[in-house]
């Protein structure tokens, strides 16, 4: 992720889960922070291959943390 083009292709793949509720990128950072819906479950596994499927790499994944 090197522009923000590829930003905001992340951020709207992401926010098309039925799930999220947000989505916050940082371009600067390369980091990626989605929110789950009240009550909804975000799939670490769900993230990681709609990231994947829109053409970018994952290098690491963490459960709970803030951007």
């Amino acid at each position: 992720m090197v522009c923000a083009f590829c930003a905001q292709g992340i951020e709207k793949k992401l926010k098309a889960m039925a799930e999220t509720q947000s989505v916050k990128v940082d371009l600067k950072s390369k980091l990626v922070a989605v929110s789950a819906k009240p009550g909804q479950h975000l799939d670490p596994a769900r993230i990681k291959q709609v990231i994947v499927e829109a053409g970018y790499e994952v290098r690491e994944l963490k459960v709970g943390g803030a951007l």
